[in-house]
């Protein structure tokens, strides 16, 4: 699979971390953690629009690049970290999406793998929207994964010690089709920390120390497995995009690698506020499409981590 284009909705007045400080109430202890060990400066929020605005945004500003390819779209995923978006089962993805794409685009979404459900989303796409068998002639289709949620409750506003969450979106255009142009996916791989899925409404000082020790081995071998994928070892990688939680995180695994901590895509790290399933999209977009006008000389190493012990990396290569 390609990644053909990426679309991200920031704002542009980020909220400042002592504004959020006053928003949240984390307490002292939180705000030094986040301001002097972490380096935290801000989050992405956008305390007047609903999340059906802030995808619509976002899914309208990837269109608006691709007027040419709108009936050749077959399927838009929606990767969310919380289980249920929106209550009783109201059909609003399904709606936002009528109002952009034809009536035969077929909608889905998934969040079982936390704030990795993403990457398991572009593997959904990528199944579902296979060319058909070889020697039938068919134009390129394409397929859209939308990601972006709410810090609507304390629970989806900061992690104690760790860091804070933020409302970012992100719109990813990509395709199976031989014949499209972009960065190919040479690996996509998953770990997982079993038996803590529960984590998402009740915890444990000894599920907290599990998953703290258990966090750099598995998801070195979540990152070792695409590596393995891609056929490239950890030396090749030139940029590694992270998700914005616990930045010193980054350094460990980038030692861990043998890499340079100076390979670390930092830009967002500290300013966008961790978007859920979106990070790596909204560094791959700013580094892409912003920073350089241009793919790396290297392979990008990608990661993302869910609270319910579910890891995941991603390589990818021009």
């Amino acid at each position: 699979m390609k990644i053909i284009d990426v679309a991200t909705h920031i704002n542009p007045s980020l909220m400042s971390l002592d504004k959020l400080h006053q928003r949240y109430q984390w307490g002292e202890r939180n705000q030094k953690i986040f301001s002097r060990f972490h380096k935290l400066e801000s989050a992405c929020i956008f305390p007047h629009q609903s999340l059906a605005e802030t995808l619509t945004t976002c899914l309208e500003r990837l269109l608006a690049q691709h007027p040419d390819k709108l009936d050749a779209i077959t399927h838009v995923a929606y990767a969310h970290s919380l289980h249920t978006t929106y209550p009783f089962d109201v059909r609003l993805l399904e709606s936002m999406i009528r109002q952009q794409l034809s009536d035969r685009v077929e909608v889905m979404s998934l969040t079982q793998g936390s704030c990795a459900s993403s990457f398991l989303g572009l593997a959904l796409l990528d199944k579902v929207c296979r060319i058909s068998p070889a020697g039938e002639s068919q134009q390129p289709t394409y397929a859209i994964l939308l990601t972006g949620d709410k810090c609507f409750h304390e629970t989806v506003q900061y992690v104690d010690q760790n860091g804070l969450f933020g409302e970012g979106c992100t719109a990813v255009l990509v395709s199976s089709h031989p014949d499209t142009t972009g960065l190919n996916i040479q690996g996509l791989s998953w770990s997982m920390i079993g038996g803590i899925s529960h984590r998402t409404v009740d915890t444990s000082r000894e599920d907290e120390n599990r998953y703290d020790r258990s966090f750099i081995p598995t998801m070195m071998d979540a990152i070792d497995k695409a590596l393995t994928q891609a056929g490239i070892s950890a030396g090749e990688i030139h940029t590694f995009l992270p998700y914005h939680m616990s930045p010193p995180t980054f350094d460990r695994l980038a030692d861990r690698l043998g890499i340079e901590r100076s390979q670390i895509y930092r830009k967002n790290l500290y300013q966008v506020g961790h978007c859920f399933c979106g990070d790596a999209f909204i560094n791959l977009h700013d580094f892409w499409k912003e920073d350089n006008q241009q793919v790396s000389p290297g392979p990008m190493l990608a990661v993302a981590a869910g609270v319910a012990g579910t890891f995941s990396a991603m390589v990818l290569t021009a």
